[in-house]
């Protein structure tokens, strides 16, 4: 495993040595993987590297034209910076000084439209301040406090529980269930809120709504997969398998509930949900819907949807649970992501997406760097694996 990290961690320098994408989901995520190697190894050369990387962020950062959102604008560096205190590459986070109000302002933006969305709305920016050796201040509490009462006021309740509608191209109301930038990721968020000691009635409030909505959002019909990606009041839209990943489906769902069972000291959720483990025990390569890159012979080893994220986030349930048969899982999808992964790094060429993923405009290739679905994500794994250890992830909502 050692050689891939090595490999992985040279193809990924060398690609964002001028930080030409200085954001979470591109190069600003290599700044977290060369600061989490560093920290697992204690190999000063990871540390220079990722100061390397730093310097030159400092250096090109203003004269980028990012947009705004957690994994893919300017409110990433916030954590970022956070995150290489906390590794011991810098000593404090003093070049933040001068930028907050601008994270404040898109803060403010996100309340006011609820926009909760953790992958580019306020669930994911407000890490940076719940992180913090101030999380306890006036100002993050009024953060927080604002953030809840806008999630409340725009609330949908019902006898199933509490959730928040989306709307698909058909302009149908739909329930989003995913991690990414869903009711699991919202439910992660608050958890972690609690974890924290955050004290406000809506906290518990709104943690037992979406629990119970989740007791009401399963699969009717027996499917591979427990839940849906999406629930509809609109009964042909129901009764749909997910896939096996991060950002939709049964994996982050049934990790997010393990972890309410312990912050809440409720074993109860264990039961109620241990339909919803059994059947991952029962997924396979092919029934989860992962990508499979035909031209060259592998499947996805991605943290998104691929099997680096399956890898990751069966190892985070089992944690909870320390389960013999989800040994053996993790052990067979760790298996099939390295030898995937073999297969990936020995093509010396771009890599196309899969067919089904193209269009008539444009020809997509994989985007190496990519924290999501790259090798970025994918190197964040084999860390975990190698040095067993499993807490680089709250950026992706695995606490």
């Amino acid at each position: 495993m050692e050689k891939y990290i090595k490999k992985i961690e040279s193809i990924l320098f060398d690609e964002v040595i001028q930080m030409e994408k200085p954001t979470i989901r591109n190069d600003l995520g290599v700044l977290i993987f060369e600061a989490t190697l560093y920290r697992y190894s204690n190999e000063d050369i990871y540390k220079q590297k990722a100061l390397k990387l730093l310097k030159a962020l400092t250096e090109t950062f203003g004269n980028r034209n990012l947009g705004s959102g957690f994994f893919e604008g300017f409110e990433g560096i916030f954590y970022v910076v956070q995150y290489l205190h906390k590794c011991g590459i810098i000593e404090d986070e003093s070049m933040l000084e001068g930028l907050e109000e601008y994270l404040l302002q898109s803060l403010s933006i996100d309340f006011k439209n609820n926009y909760f969305d953790p992958m580019h709305g306020s669930i994911g920016k407000l890490l940076y301040y719940i992180n913090s050796q101030n999380r306890d201040s006036e100002k993050v509490n009024g953060l927080i406090d604002q953030f809840l009462n806008s999630l409340y006021d725009h609330r949908q309740e019902t006898s199933d529980g509490i959730f928040w509608y989306d709307k698909n191209e058909d302009n149908k109301e739909l329930v989003n269930l995913g991690m990414a930038h869903g009711l699991t990721g919202i439910l992660a968020f608050l958890l972690r809120l609690k974890e924290l000691g955050y004290q406000h009635e809506l906290i518990d409030i709104l943690i037992d709504g979406i629990l119970k909505s989740f007791g009401s959002f399963k699969n009717e019909a027996k499917f591979l997969s427990y839940f849906p990606d999406y629930f509809s009041e609109d009964i042909d839209q129901r009764n749909v398998n997910s896939r096996l990943g991060w950002c939709y489906g049964d994996l982050s769902t049934a990790n997010t509930i393990l972890y309410a069972s312990k912050i809440l000291e409720r074993n109860d959720l264990k039961k109620e949900f241990l339909p919803l483990i059994n059947s991952l025990v029962l997924r396979r390569m092919s029934n989860s819907k992962l990508d499979h890159y035909e031209d060259y012979s592998f499947f996805d080893t991605a943290f998104c949807h691929g099997l680096g994220g399956i890898t990751y986030i069966f190892q985070k349930i089992n944690n909870h649970l320390n389960n013999a048969t989800l040994d053996k899982r993790i052990e067979f999808w760790k298996k099939q992501l390295l030898e995937n992964l073999d297969k990936q790094l020995n093509v010396e060429k771009d890599i196309y997406l899969p067919w089904y993923r193209q269009n008539s405009d444009y020809a997509y290739t994989v985007d190496q760097v990519s924290v999501l679905n790259g090798l970025c994500g994918t190197g964040l794994v084999l860390l975990s694996l190698h040095y067993k250890k499993y807490d680089w992830s709250d950026f992706f909502l695995l606490f």
